[in-house]
């Protein structure tokens, strides 16, 4: 299990968010044997492997780790590439020989020998390639000191785009996808009702005069971000977040006539919500009493140190399962972390999926061993 222990307080107010501040300390990931203190030196297996597994990830994701403990104990060879960092070097790539060179702590991998690939994160990024800065700092052309930058942006575009389609075309085994890593949540919204699941009534509003007329109409709305996980920005000294938050009267009175497009939700009651991890097919499920708690009941991810929400393993209704089974092939998608709320008339109400979401959040206090289950099927 691991968490991120952080202190943070409210730093911006804006119709569609709220952002806070937190300071940083350090990433503990612990396992069922031992703490693991993440080393982004140590990326890949030292045996030189004709085949092996291709692990995308980023530098602060403990659940990588605690896979590559399974995969270790199962003798399965591996290198783990981190969107977040230059450490990775592209070396070349020869079309006849089927050669895709890269180079990582100094031991050059051909990519045309990974035969199975998890895309835990991003994948391969523009951080992964190393460009001199002064490539980029040199004016190319005549008053414009801007457009050779963005066209090697384009050819990297284009080779990052292929460096993908080259490993998946070639991995016999695969979890998660490049094209399916991000999605949008508001087609996903429509996905899920057109899949019989209920959703949340939902509306994109620019006015005040709208969201007064939401909240007289339905007295109870949260806002959350359009875009799939709001603020969440890393520095070395500070994090910032923004949540899903409720939204009242009161505080629409402080906003601007017109404001940025937002999105506003009615306010579920709940019983309880659900975290579901999706994998290939099945749901791991985690039911959380958050309703009781003032400073969880709109967003359980403001956890209570002191007095934690309480974690238990659930069962799923089989008709549930199947509507986000035909939702995630809808999406193309074979993981995920879906968040679910049960209101008080036990009613099912799916909110959104994050194909890259956390899953050792529900792993560890359920006992699924996730983690295991993953790197049996890499």
């Amino acid at each position: 299990m691991y968490r991120l222990l952080f202190w943070h307080k409210t730093i911006l107010k804006l119709p569609q968010m709220i952002i806070h501040e937190a300071i940083s300390v350090p990433y503990l990931c612990v396992s069922s044997t031992k703490n693991i203190f993440f080393n982004p030196e140590q990326q890949q297996c030292p045996e030189n492997a004709q085949s092996m597994i291709l692990l995308l990830s980023r530098q602060d994701d403990g659940s990588t780790a605690l896979v590559i403990e399974w995969l270790i104990a199962l003798r399965k060879k591996y290198i783990r590439v981190n969107s977040d960092t230059n450490r990775m070097k592209f070396v070349s790539f020869d079309i006849d020989k089927e050669e895709l060179i890269i180079e990582q702590n100094g031991v050059r991998v051909n990519l045309a020998e990974v035969n199975s690939t998890w895309y835990r994160r991003r994948g391969f990024s523009m951080e992964n390639i190393s460009i001199e800065d002064t490539t980029l700092s040199k004016a190319v052309f005549r008053n414009n000191s801007h457009y050779h930058k963005t066209h090697m942006q384009s050819e990297l575009k284009v080779m990052i785009e292929f460096i993908h389609a080259f490993v998946e075309g070639r991995s016999t085994k695969q979890i998660g996808n490049h094209s399916s890593v991000e999605v949008n949540k508001l087609k996903v919204l429509e996905a899920a009702k057109r899949c019989g699941l209920k959703i949340p009534q939902s509306f994109i509003v620019t006015t005040k005069a709208d969201l007064v007329n939401i909240i007289n109409t339905y007295n109870d709305v949260i806002t959350k971000a359009i875009s799939g996980q709001g603020v969440y920005f890393f520095t070395q000294t500070h994090h910032y977040y923004s949540y899903t938050e409720k939204i009242g009267l009161e505080q629409a009175a402080e906003l601007p006539d017109t404001f940025f497009p937002s999105l506003f939700q009615t306010q579920i009651k709940k019983k309880y919500e659900l975290r579901i991890f999706y994998l290939r097919g099945e749901c791991y499920t985690m039911a959380i009493f958050s309703q009781g708690d003032k400073k969880t009941e709109v967003d359980f991810r403001k956890y209570n140190t002191k007095k934690p929400n309480r974690f238990v393993p659930y069962k799923l209704p089989a008709g549930i399962e199947q509507k986000l089974t035909k939702l995630m092939n809808e999406l193309n998608l074979d993981t995920g972390s879906i968040d679910i709320i049960v209101d008080r008339n036990n009613e099912y109400y799916f909110l959104e999926v994050n194909p890259i979401g956390q899953f050792s959040m529900t792993s560890v206090p359920c006992n699924y061993y996730l983690e295991k289950k993953i790197a049996e099927l890499l």
